[in-house]
């Protein structure tokens, strides 16, 4: 749906605390890609003082590795059904013409949930045909209302949660209506913002779900073949086989900030060895995809084991690293 951010006056808190939306493993089969904009202005700014968001994003976006992966949506809190929608067909919108196709229905299929003292969820992007509820239904927190999808607008398979209170949209992390004059003023301040597990709707799990926004390896692999975003998010992977015509360590990461660096490394039977470090990122990166390989020159690719390993490197230091291994049969 279409976000505009207001300034309006914080909300305090109340005794509310939400689940995660999905039922998945953080970390391992999905990641928070993009997180609730602060920044009044166009530019935009997650609670972290950071880039890992978008102008005028309203919610906390969990994203699937794929669309080949179903995962079920799940209620954050105890609640009724206020309003859904199903019915929109899952598609990737990559340019301007698909972006059009979906105005007016840019949450795709959803649920809208109210809760207490004037709470409200909502959940976007779930897959066509998947709604598992009914208006007026009362639900509980963990139970399926859906699968995570690509219906409206959507370049990405993931379930949008927006959290409201009293019709102010609240970033969940800091447990308050959006208020872009104290959000920016935070940022100001040295060090940026801090998230309390007192006020955080999600005490338990801040740490962990904030983790993302700060870059992180979300897959590596082996392929037959350089890779663009689209394809991964397809799940389009082919392994390559002893006569494929090239063999491909490739990454993909999220959330990089201006200035990292990627930097591959590949090894082999038969001396088989790569390495590739790519340029500092000129601006901050959403999504990113790196590949380092080779392409066949000989009759076959020398069977046994291939390693491939990522690191992440920001300000000179290694922040994370990850590694894919292939048996070549």
């Amino acid at each position: 749906m279409t976000a505009i951010l207001m300034t309006v006056p914080s909300v305090a808190v109340a005794e509310f605390r939400i689940g995660l939306p999905v039922d998945c493993q953080l970390g391992k089969d999905c990641f928070v890609q993009n997180y609730v904009d602060l920044d009044p202005g166009e530019e935009a700014r997650d609670v972290l003082c950071g880039a890992a968001t978008y102008d005028g994003h309203k919610g906390t976006d969990f994203r699937s590795l794929n669309t080949k992966v179903e995962m079920d949506v799940l209620a954050s809190a105890n609640g009724v059904v206020k309003a859904l929608r199903d019915g929109e067909p899952d598609r990737l919108v990559t340019n301007a013409e698909e972006r059009a196709a979906v105005s007016g229905k840019e949450c795709g299929n959803g649920v809208v949930i109210a809760h207490q003292d004037g709470w409200e969820t909502q959940y976007c992007h779930l897959r066509m045909g998947s709604v598992a509820v009914r208006q007026g239904q009362e639900v509980t927190v963990g139970q399926k209302i859906g699968t995570v999808g690509y219906s409206g607008l959507a370049a990405f398979p993931h379930v949008h949660l927006s959290v409201r209170r009293k019709g102010a949209v609240v970033d969940p992390f800091i447990g308050q209506a959006v208020n872009p004059a104290e959000a920016m003023a935070a940022c100001s301040v040295a060090g940026g913002r801090s998230v309390s597990p007192d006020t955080s709707l999600w005490p338990d799990l801040s740490a962990k779900l904030l983790a993302d926004a700060r870059g992180v390896v979300i897959e590596t692999g082996f392929s037959d073949r350089p890779l663009a975003s689209l394809d991964l998010e397809k799940g389009t992977v082919r392994e390559p086989g002893r006569d494929a015509s090239a063999l491909v360590f490739f990454t993909r990461l999220i959330n990089l900030a201006q200035g990292d660096l990627v930097r591959l490394e590949v090894t082999g039977p038969g001396g088989f060895s790569v390495e590739n470090t790519g340029e500092p990122m000129d601006r901050s990166k959403a999504q990113w995809v790196a590949f380092a390989g080779k392409r066949l020159t000989a009759a076959a690719w020398p069977a046994g084991a291939y390693t491939g390993k990522v690191s992440l490197i920001r300000n000179g230091q290694t922040i994370q690293e990850a590694k894919a291994a292939f048996d070549m049969q």
